[in-house]
């Protein structure tokens, strides 16, 4: 019994030894299991690119705010604003474009952007998944004896010209097995045009028949692309604001709107906007109008 003390004494280095590699064995089993939580969180986490026109303007910047509160842990909004001007916030990217009708210069600055993306340090961006033509104009609001050709053709090129442009490139972009949309801004002026709005409502009617065509090329994407999409898809939606209180429009007819037909406010139009962007891109919302419940859409003049 005398020796029993020296015996436990004998063990305690083992012991020391035993516990130690438990340790080291138990730190090393952790390490791995925090980088697959890091990664599979990281995985879990999906970024959608959104080209986006018009971001300066009052419906396009609202737009570019929805997008981007709209954003999650699971699925978060890269947005590329392309145009003349910057927008003050809400942007990832800008590129610089004089004139969005100019094709030739459109596609260089979106090819350039795209093959820097795919050779930087974030080539998963190098994808598109929305593009939301929203740049537009409204000259030419008077009497057709007082309109000229030149006013004219500019309203055709900015608000039908341009989006045609960006839209075939997108169709491109977006031949992929995931697809894309494009959502066009538009007007419910292709239902119902207010008298001297000549330049506007015939843009925006051409635009309605330009977003059916797109839908259909959209269907058909692999045949229209010219190239192997795999199934995938692009669908291609109309959004017609009816009165949206902006910069384009005067301090009179702002006044007399107000106080005659009601305003939708910007920021309702940009999370109309964002929840169609959200959607699977096998559901559409083809054709959608967002207006002031008193505004007189039908039976005005």
């Amino acid at each position: 019994m005398s020796f029993a003390p020296l015996q436990f004494l004998a063990l305690l280095p083992l012991a020391c030894l035993i516990t130690c590699l438990l340790v080291a064995c138990l730190c090393c089993s952790l390490l791995p299991i925090t980088q697959l939580q890091q990664l599979t969180t990281d995985t879990m986490t999906t970024t959608k690119v959104c080209l986006l026109t018009g971001a300066s303007g009052t419906i396009g910047f609202a737009i570019a705010d929805a997008l981007k509160a709209s954003s999650t842990d699971a699925l978060k909004w890269h947005i590329i604003v392309i145009g003349r001007r910057p927008p003050s916030d809400h942007c990832d990217k800008f590129l610089k474009v004089d004139s969005l009708s100019d094709e030739d210069a459109v596609t260089a600055v979106l090819d350039d952007h795209f093959e820097s993306v795919k050779n930087g340090s974030d080539p998963s961006l190098n994808r598109l998944d929305l593009l939301v033509n929203c740049a537009g104009c409204s000259l030419g609001n008077e009497p057709i004896c007082d309109v000229s050709a030149a006013d004219f053709r500019m309203v055709m090129e900015l608000n039908v010209v341009v989006p045609f442009i960006l839209s075939k490139y997108a169709m491109k972009k977006m031949a992929t097995p995931d697809g894309g949309r494009i959502i066009n801004i538009g007007s419910v002026a292709d239902q119902a045009p207010r008298l001297h709005s000549i330049p506007y409502t015939t843009s925006k009617v051409a635009l309605r028949g330009l977003n059916r065509c797109l839908s259909v090329e959209g269907r058909f994407l692999s045949e229209t692309t010219k190239s192997n999409a795999e199934g995938g898809v692009v669908a291609v939606c109309l959004v017609n604001p009816g009165n949206v209180k902006s910069a384009i429009m005067s301090e009179e007819e702002a006044a007399r709107r107000a106080k005659e037909e009601g305003f939708v406010e910007a920021d309702d139009v940009g999370k109309f906007v964002a929840n169609i962007a959200n959607l699977p891109n096998e559901t559409n919302a083809l054709e959608c109008m967002l207006m002031p419940t008193r505004q007189p859409l039908i039976g005005r003049g």
